[in-house]
């Protein structure tokens, strides 16, 4: 093969992120890719693209902050699944393993509002009806992403483990918090509820006679997040038929659900 001209050679590429050319890799390179990130712009892509995969995203700060902190770890369990969790007032993620750097876009309405999770890189940047957020972590797993107030859509979001692509992802949308029923009603002897619970905390769920005396307790005491719900079963064969009311309640919630027992 010829030599090319040196006019005519294209410039090597180094991917060493190495973004300002000044010889080090260091936090003012990260600042520069992030910013570029969220602007939109993520400048000379031959040393902010460490991957070689064509794009620069979190993906890319992920390894960068991995060679400054020198914090690759044999002992980290990477996962390669994803939950992005949904609430009426937070978004969050559920892996089966470590979780190192999230990059979210948002569609939302001019009454949006957001505040990340403090970790070792947490931005975002809004430009009218979109938000995009970056966050990278460089120890612990990534789990709570942010408090958010309005309505909002995901258009695009990626999710790295240590150095690679998480490609399993999904969404999962919780509402309030709420007691449905998930047996027979009306039932004879026993039925269940289910409970969804967007928010690990305390939970009570106590059932009351037609005249508001307590005549059962399902559950007193903490619940795990859950959007599918926690099952709980009620057996009233002590009880005389009639209508019963099921009050669940958390430190902010309460929903109620009514029953009626026939013999």
């Amino acid at each position: 093969t010829e030599a090319c001209d040196l006019s005519d050679c294209p410039e090597e590429c180094h991917y060493d992120g190495d973004t300002n050319s000044d010889g080090i890799t260091n936090v003012v390179d990260v600042v520069a890719i992030v910013a570029g990130i969220l602007g939109g712009d993520a400048g000379d892509v031959c040393s902010s693209d460490v991957n070689g995969d064509g794009a620069v995203n979190v993906t890319d700060v992920v390894v960068i902050v991995g060679w400054i902190l020198g914090s690759s770890r044999a002992d980290v369990h990477d996962a390669n699944q994803v939950d992005v969790i949904l609430t009426d007032h937070s978004i969050s993620i559920e892996a089966n393993g470590h979780v190192g750097g999230v990059q979210m876009t948002l569609s939302h309405g001019s009454n949006f509002s957001i505040d990340l999770t403090d970790t070792y890189i947490s931005e975002y940047r809004t430009v009218g009806n979109k938000t995009t957020l970056l966050m990278v972590s460089n120890e612990a797993s990534i789990k709570d992403i942010a408090s958010i107030k309005g309505s909002f859509e995901v258009d695009s979001m990626l999710f790295v483990n240590s150095g690679d692509e998480i490609e399993n992802t999904s969404i999962v949308e919780i509402g309030g918090f709420e007691v449905k029923l998930a047996g027979p009603n009306p039932f004879n002897p026993s039925t269940a509820l289910n409970v969804v619970v967007p928010d690990a905390g305390h939970v009570t769920v106590k059932i009351y006679n037609i005249v508001g005396q307590h005549v059962a307790t399902l559950a007193d005491g903490y619940m795990d997040r859950s959007a599918a719900g926690h099952t709980l079963h009620w057996n009233a064969g002590q009880m005389a038929s009639g209508v019963y009311l099921v009050r669940a309640e958390t430190a902010t919630s309460v929903s109620t659900q009514k029953l009626m027992l026939l013999k």
